[in-house]
């Protein structure tokens, strides 16, 4: 059984670098369209473990609609951003996966307290959690490391133009799941807090509305949508400063070289 914050989950925390390494030391011989199509190949096996975790959920369910196999969580799409990304070489979406997706998924693997609900991690579900967050943060750093991920101004508001739309977006999406399965539906926390996280906060200093048939919290809505802001901001800050580092490093080794005329 899982527990917060032993050995195995400082290990679970670690993983994403590791595999960061050994995705780069074993593709490093390969050139840049051959790199990309081993991203192409890393991001589909994350997407058939995703499919295969909703495949499981949804046979037990009784073969019910559940709100749980539509992949429109974070980090369930983040999946599919990448997959897209390396396939359509969207800088849109590689600074989506960066900005967005990798934060939210090590946040998902730093407070992994929904691992705690299973009686074992010998399980297809709580493998996929493991594996499934674990490959999108080492996916998307691995991108960065070889010079995918390209983010300009322009790139950066079209992310944050889409991050928006899908926000406002989730809302009548949650009505409609939570209408038609009678269960919670909680699509980029847009109606309900994540446990543990200032969220949390948010929700509970909001009152609640209801328009159309849609019942949520404007001022919650508007908080998260701030920290969201302010994280996308944060890592594209950690973009800049890493092109800054690597271009001085580039700028340092050209000055080494011998002169052709020595």
């Amino acid at each position: 059984m899982f527990k917060m914050w032993n050995a195995f989950h400082f290990l679970f925390i670690l993983s994403p670098f590791i595999f960061t390494v050994i995705f780069q030391i074993a593709f490093r011989k390969l050139d840049q369209e051959k790199k990309r199509i081993a991203g192409l190949v890393l991001s589909v096996l994350a997407v058939v473990i995703l499919l295969l975790r909703n495949g499981e959920i949804f046979v037990k369910s009784g073969y019910k609609l559940d709100p749980e196999i539509i992949p429109l969580q974070i980090c369930h799409f983040a999946n599919f951003v990448l997959l897209f990304a390396f396939w359509k070489k969207s800088d849109v979406l590689f600074a989506l996966a960066f900005c967005l997706n990798l934060p939210a998924a090590f946040i998902s693997i730093i407070f992994a307290n929904s691992l705690e609900n299973y009686t074992t991690l010998v399980s297809f579900r709580a493998q996929a959690y493991l594996w499934g967050h674990m490959l999108i943060v080492s996916i998307t750093l691995w991108a960065l490391l070889n010079d995918f991920i390209h983010i300009t101004n322009k790139s950066l508001i079209k992310t944050l133009l889409f991050i928006g739309a899908i926000y406002l977006v989730a809302i009548p999406v949650d009505t409609i799941m939570e209408a038609i399965t009678d269960k919670q539906a909680n699509y980029f926390y847009a109606l309900y807090p994540e446990e543990g996280t200032p969220l949390e906060w948010f929700y509970d200093i909001s009152e609640p509305v209801k328009i159309l048939g849609m019942t949520f919290r404007p001022l919650y809505l508007l908080l998260t949508a701030l920290l969201g802001l302010v994280v996308v901001m944060v890592f594209y800050g950690f973009y800049l400063f890493y092109y800054f580092l690597k271009e001085k490093n580039v700028l340092k080794h050209e000055k080494m070289k011998p002169s052709v005329n020595a």
